[in-house]
């Protein structure tokens, strides 16, 4: 009795594993080929024959399509130089159950496909898709922040527009504005200090923006301080890149009165007019701008005037 009893939980665990997992007992059981081909994909791949490894790796895909399998090829796509189809395959990766978005920013293997522009993308694509570690509470209560964060600097655009600056209507606008940036950068401080930075893979999409806008709206000492944990951040994929390089012209901006991407501009009162801050080897502008994932400043320049 006690046999078959032992018999039945063990049949029991079976049946359980393959109903909660039943991608991967479909693609284990009697499948050979497709551990034979990752075996040798694997194999090729260790002797940095990389078109070999991608070759193995995509004729099992016939056979099946394990997460790790995906992950693996995107990595031997992105060795061989081929940013493309390695963006392709981490993404399908990812949805099929990959999940560990922080190990995407330290794999030596993806070490090619960092720098290049779609990497913002795949890193938000990987936080939305693991949402069960992001922190909900702390991320709806600083999305909070947001209306306040722009509901006056578009009154502000408004009156500009109309009677133009150094009136009371915008001094009055400036004092309410001024009054929030500094309830809300105290508010980050207690946040950070208790959670570190709140950034996209701690809070998710919306709430990093939010993040940034804070710390973008700050005071000059508080920009200052926030730089460095924004760029660990970044180079970590948890951060859009092109929130440093709007951090970088505010604080260029506000030091020297230039910068380097061309992202601030300055009220011009009796043009009534958004003018560029001078922008130093304004030549290659659009090169920095591109690598930090900003569209040319013809086009941003068109957008906002």
């Amino acid at each position: 009795m006690k046999k078959i009893f032992t018999y039945i939980k063990i049949v029991f665990g079976l049946l359980t594993l393959c109903y909660f997992g039943q991608n991967v007992c479909a693609q284990i059981d009697t499948n050979k080929p497709y551990f034979d081909l990752l075996r040798q994909a694997d194999s090729a791949k260790k002797a940095e024959n990389y078109e070999f490894a991608i070759r193995y790796a995509r004729e099992a895909l016939n056979y099946g399509n394990l997460y790790s399998h995906l992950y693996n090829l995107g990595c031997s796509y992105a060795l061989n130089k081929s940013a493309d189809s390695s963006f392709y395959f981490i993404h399908q990766s990812i949805h099929h159950g990959f999940k560990n978005c922080s190990w995407l920013t330290k794999d030596s293997d993806l070490e090619f496909i960092r720098d290049t522009e779609p990497w913002d993308t795949l890193m938000e694509h990987c936080v939305n898709k693991s949402r069960y570690i992001i922190d909900s509470t702390l991320a709806n209560f600083l999305i909070t922040f947001k209306r306040n964060e722009k509901k006056y600097r578009l009154q502000l655009d408004s009156v500009l527009n109309v009677i133009g600056d150094n009136n009371k209507v915008t001094d009055s606008l400036w004092q309410i504005i001024n009054s929030i940036d500094n309830s809300n950068i105290i508010a980050l401080d207690s946040i950070v200090d208790i959670h570190g930075l709140p950034d996209m893979c701690k809070v998710g999409y919306n709430a990093a923006y939010v993040t940034f806008l804070i710390i973008q709206h700050a005071d000059s000492l508080s920009q200052s301080r926030y730089f460095p944990l924004l760029k660990k951040s970044m180079d970590q994929g948890c951060t859009k890149k092109s929130y440093l390089a709007y951090l970088s012209d505010r604080i260029l901006m506000n030091r020297y009165y230039y910068q380097l991407f061309g992202t601030q501009l300055s009220w011009d009162d009796s043009l009534k007019y958004y003018e560029l801050i001078p922008i130093i080897d304004s030549v290659n502008v659009d090169i920095r701008r591109k690598l930090y994932g900003l569209q040319s400043l013809k086009s941003y320049l068109e957008r906002i005037r």
